[in-house]
Order: C-alpha cells, then sequence, then structure tokens
C-alpha cells in the first residue's frame, strides 16, 4: 500500500506532460513497473551501472541540466550500500556537474565519461564490454538520459530534447549500452518527457491513443518507472528497493539538505542548468526547491524516516 501512495506522488505532473492523467490507473500504460524494477534490484542485482546526464546545448550557456544526476546519485549510494557493485556512467559534457554533484552529496562512487566523439565514443564501448568487470553487470538503469528517436532511419540514429533539437553532436551514444547488451543483463528506464532511454516501452503500449512525437524515444527497457521529475523515479525506485529489502537505513542519510547541497553545487561548480528555464540555479524542470523535494519528503515520512 505505501508504493501505491508514492507512486501516486512521482506521477504529479508540474509541466503538463500527460504521460499519466490521460489513462485510468487500472490501464496505465507501464503500470506496476515501479514495484517490478524495486523487487528485481532488490532481489537479483549484484552489479549495477547506472546513465545519467543530460547536455542541453541550445541554452546561452550550454551545460548539463539539473534533472537526472541527483536521483541517480541517490539510488547509487543506496544500492551500494546493501554492498552490491554500482558505478554511474555519463559523457565527457555532463561528467564535471556529475562529478561535482558527487563530491557534494559526499558519495563515493565510480564515475565513467563516455566520449561524444563517435569514434572515440566506438573505442569507449569496445572497452567497456572487454573489461571483467562490466561483464559482470547485473542491471543497467536509465535515469533522464536521451536515447533516438522512432523515427530515426537505419544506421542514422538521431536524439533529440524536448524542444526537439537534435543534439546527437552533444550526447554520447550511451544508449547503446541498452540496445546492444548482453541478453542476462536487465534494464530499467526512468523518464518523464518522453524522449528518454526507456520510453520505447510507453510509446509501444500506448499504441494509437497517443501518437509519439517527433523526439519520441525507442529505446525500451525491461522495466520503465514513469514520474513527473525524473528524479522522483530514481528516489521512488531507492525507497522500492528499501522496502523489498526491509532495510531503511541506506534511505535515512538523503535528507533535503543533503539532496539541496548536491543540487547548489552542481549548479555553482559543474555547472548545471536547469533544462527548462536555462538558469544556472538549483531548479529542476522549472521548479524551485521546496516544490521538487516534496515527493521526496513525503516519501520519508511514508516510511517513518522523519517521524
Amino acid at each position: 500500500m505505501r508504493l501505491i501512495e508514492i507512486e501516486k506522488w512521482i506521477h504529479r505532473d508540474p509541466a503538463g506532460r500527460g504521460f499519466l492523467a490521460e489513462f485510468p490507473a487500472a490501464n496505465r500504460p507501464c503500470a506496476d513497473h515501479l514495484r517490478l524494477a524495486g523487487e528485481d534490484l532488490a532481489a537479483e542485482a549484484r552489479s549495477v551501472g547506472i546513465v545519467t546526464g543530460f547536455y542541453v546545448p541550445d541554452a546561452p550557456t550550454p551545460a548539463a541540466e539539473t534533472d537526472g544526476p541527483i536521483g541517480a546519485i541517490l539510488l547509487a549510494d543506496v544500492l551500494q550500500s546493501t554492498g552490491w557493485d554500482v558505478c554511474l556512467i555519463t559523457d565527457e559534457l555532463c561528467s564535471a556537474a556529475i562529478r561535482a554533484a558527487v563530491n557534494a552529496c559526499g558519495a563515493e562512487l565510480e564515475l565513467m565519461a563516455c566520449p561524444v566523439c563517435s569514434r572515440a565514443s566506438a573505442a569507449w564501448h569496445e572497452s567497456f564490454w572487454s573489461d571483467p568487470r562490466q561483464q559482470s553487470l547485473t542491471h543497467l538503469v536509465s535515469v533522464e538520459r536521451v536515447g533516438p528517436t522512432m523515427a530515426s532511419a537505419p544506421g542514422q540514429d538521431q536524439c533529440r530534447n524536448m524542444r526537439d533539437t537534435p543534439i546527437d553532436d552533444w550526447s554520447a551514444d550511451l544508449y547503446r549500452l541498452f540496445e546492444q547488451r548482453p541478453s542476462h543483463i536487465r534494464t530499467i528506464g526512468i523518464g518523464d518527457g518522453g524522449n528518454e532511454i526507456g520510453m520505447g516501452g510507453y510509446w509501444q503500449q500506448v499504441g494509437d491513443t497517443r501518437p509519439p512525437p517527433p523526439n519520441a524515444c525507442r529505446t525500451i527497457t525491461d522495466r520503465t518507472v514513469l514520474a513527473g521529475v525524473s528524479d522522483w523515479g530514481a528516489m521512488a525506485l531507492a525507497a522500492a528497493v528499501c522496502m523489498h529489502r526491509a532495510d531503511f537505513a541506506p534511505l535515512q542519510s538523503w535528507g533535503s539538505a543533503r539532496i539541496e547541497h548536491g543540487l547548489s553545487r552542481m549548479v555553482a561548480d559543474g555547472p548545471a542548468i536547469d533544462g527548462c528555464t536555462f538558469r544556472p540555479e538549483p531548479t529542476v524542470d522549472g521548479l524551485p526547491f521546496a516544490t521538487y523535494i516534496q515527493p521526496w519528503e513525503h516519501i520519508r515520512r511514508t516510511l517513518g524516516l522523519d517521524s
């Protein structure tokens, strides 16, 4: 029952994207995926790669956006606290912002960065999968990471942002990790706008009831966690894992102050910007921190962490 309440909070839609509001609860796309993803991680995960970072090249001051990294870091830290092997994965243009957030949050996490250049990226992918550590991966999770559009021509993948701007020249092809992974690796995608890795499953389920926009991502994951803000989906997934394990200790240190500090330093030191407003300030998808943090505060209260 608590997980149902948590889903209600992360399904709030402050940007009015409508991915869930149009559908009755019994027929929602990707229904129950949060529970199933949390259950799968709790039972089967041993080594997890978490992909995040969304570069905004069409801003006056191009930078990584604020949504994604904080949720990915929180999730990675919680999973690592259980004793699992965890690494964060991003690309070169987002790495400074994510590193700043990792440091500010006081997390000790490995961060891998893929080159944006296609030739260098191909070599990186080959090296990634030839490493014994990556060969032991059980799960890949994407948190607010762009993937190729459904309309991409064969051999000519194209990624587009929320303004339908092609951004391949500024974004490494990390979606290949999900589309070309060994079959034993389970995948989870977390998104809020339709153009992120994992949202291909959403578009597949809605069919003709909601025609996909030009930037709709084709990449399908085993589970897709939908949220009004992608960070909220990652936070809820961390909570779901702890609920299945009946161990909430890994969540205890992730209070609002820690998250706010990480977000602020990511903006200042990364730098990073709000992907909706283009402003270099600690807001996420145009939401001031007090609004952005409400679902996480509700999750903590629901789990008795702030009682």
